[in-house]
């Protein structure tokens, strides 16, 4: 028979996200804010707080260009005549070139903003001093389609011999960023006065759970609203509130099903809280409007057959291969642990109120060990609070609580060094309580939410060539032998190397299945053609 240049194979295409590589860098913010004409003069800065906005995130050949704006706001005490207390927000806007090798235009490229540091400070009463430092953590991917090999096209004819193997992995179905905008009211309690002025806020997720439905990811939780205002009776005292406003939102997503894998991650882009008049007239309600960013991938499970090799009896058959990176889930896995700490409040004058406790987490070190992984970071905690001194009746600390906590991973091995993992971390709950004038309890939990992949290197067979076998040479060979079986090998090896069949193998030795073991002693009887 004629031997053909190169055999077909049945291929089966599959969608990965290809990671490209990873890189951190630091900006450090340094500016001067001049306070406008109409603000009145700051005595003391009493609370502030900062957001990093992203603006532009453009992928170019070997580079990354960012574009953004710190947000900040700030409480001070003030020399007004309506109030003693003035609050203003400003922007400072930044741009950072962040060198990626192998980065391409339609690359896509996850970025993390975090504030590691922000310090406001008074120049004078009209000007302010804004320092930061912010870290930016950028993840690269490429959408990439892989060919797979599963096995030959047509009928090869009863000398050539397949070998298949299969595996589960992951095929990649959806990967975007969206936003999906949130509004709703919500009424002062009864027992609070109506409204004179915000003072200030903070909006907080909590507890934010992502479900799966026909086209859609629905998203479920908590916004935490902490709020200071000047209530409207005529002593126009200093009022605190705290709500825990349900949260329901979703985005769509054409693939989403509820048999689909995901990693969702929710970020809070951006939160408002303005007083609004109730029924009667009062100013009793309160409109929240918050967006949220929802960065989002989705995976379905698959088996699938490969086609790892084959050989001739009757021709030479050479296996070209590529490796192919494909993914294999590990676990998914929320994990929750509390803190419970004391924080020490640095005043003489009596607390009166709690106002408010904000806090985030950071993740600072994350180290795989067998069945586990290990994780240490920091929760740090801003705390707001009304003390009898008239001078300073608003007062914050800060304190910084560190954490170390391990997630079980079911299956995680030392010898698995190629692994890859995705860590979220949040908070749940955040309380507190006044044990005396001079400390408070915080409560908190914490949530780690991690997807761990296997990362599987597949060698895919991009082409077979075939050509004409030596018969000359093969013809010189014994066409009997006795072999003993060496460490490591199959039933496969041998029948290649010998160039007989799997099932002639198989026949000649009295063989039920292909298994052999070190040291069985085998007959091999070689055919030609």
């Amino acid at each position: 028979m004629e031997a053909a240049e190169y055999l077909e194979c049945e291929r089966r295409q599959i969608h990965v996200i290809c990671e490209k590589g990873k890189a951190i860098t630091q900006i450090t913010l340094d500016d001067d804010y001049n306070l406008a004409e109409y603000k009145p003069d700051i005595l003391k800065i009493i609370e502030d707080k900062g957001q990093v906005r992203m603006e532009e995130i453009k992928v170019e050949t070997d580079l990354v260009r960012l574009r953004g704006v710190l947000h900040f706001e700030v409480l001070y005490r003030s020399n007004g005549e309506d109030s003693y207390f003035g609050n203003l927000q400003g922007e400072i806007p930044f741009q950072e070139n962040v060198r990626m090798e192998g980065a391409g235009e339609y690359d896509l490229v996850y970025v993390d903003p975090q504030i590691e540091d922000l310090s406001i400070g008074l120049i004078n009463s009209r000007k302010l001093e804004i320092r930061s430092l912010i870290t930016m953590q950028l993840q690269l991917r490429q959408p990439c389609v892989h060919a797979l090999a599963t096995d030959l096209s047509g009928s090869p004819g009863e000398h050539v011999q397949v070998l298949r193997e299969e595996i589960e992995a992951l095929e990649l179905l959806g990967q975007k960023k969206d936003t999906s905008r949130f509004r709703t009211e919500v009424s002062l309690p009864s027992n609070k006065p109506g409204i004179r002025e915000i003072l200030w806020y903070s909006i907080q997720p909590r507890g934010v759970e992502s479900r799966l439905s026909d086209g859609k990811i629905e998203l479920g939780g908590e916004l935490f609203v902490h709020m200071v205002y000047l209530g409207t009776e005529e002593s126009g005292q200093l009022q605190c509130l705290e709500l825990a406003v349900p949260l329901q939102t979703q985005v769509d997503a054409e693939e989403a099903d509820p048999q689909l894998l995901s990693w969702v991650r929710v970020r809070l882009l951006s939160g408002e809280l303005e007083a609004a008049e109730d029924f009667d007239g009062e100013e009793r309600m309160l409109q929240l409007s918050a967006m949220l960013e929802v960065d989002y991938t989705l995976w379905q499970e698959q088996t699938l057959t490969l086609l790892q090799d084959a050989y001739a009896t009757d021709r030479d058959l050479n296996c070209v291969r590529e490796d192919v990176t494909l993914q294999h889930l590990l676990v998914k896995n929320d994990s929750r642990f509390r803190i419970n700490e004391r924080m020490k409040l640095d005043t003489a004058a009596q607390v009166l109120q709690i106002c408010s406790c904000a806090g985030n987490v950071q993740v600072e070190e994350v180290t795989p060990a067998e069945g586990r992984l290990e994780v240490s970071g920091i929760l740090k905690m801003k705390l707001l609070y009304i003390a009898a001194n008239d001078e300073m009746p608003l007062m914050t600390v800060d304190e910084t609580l560190p954490f170390s906590e391990v997630i079980e991973v079911p299956g995680l091995l030392p010898e698995m060094s190629d692994i890859s993992y995705e860590l979220e971390a949040g908070i749940d709950q955040l309380t507190t309580a006044l044990i005396d004038q001079s400390q408070v309890e915080c409560k908190a939990q914490i949530r780690l939410c991690v997807i761990i992949f296997e990362n599987l290197h597949v060698k895919n067979v991009e082409k077979i060539d075939v050509s004409e076998m030596d018969e000359k040479q093969l013809r010189m060979q014994p066409g009997m032998i006795g072999y003993i079986v060496k460490n490591g090998e199959k039933l496969w090896d041998i029948a290649k190397a010998h160039r007989v069949t799997m099932r002639q193998l198989m026949e000649q030795n009295g063989l039920a299945d292909e298994t052999v073991h070190p040291k069985d002693k085998l007959m091999i009887v070689k055919t030609i053609g």
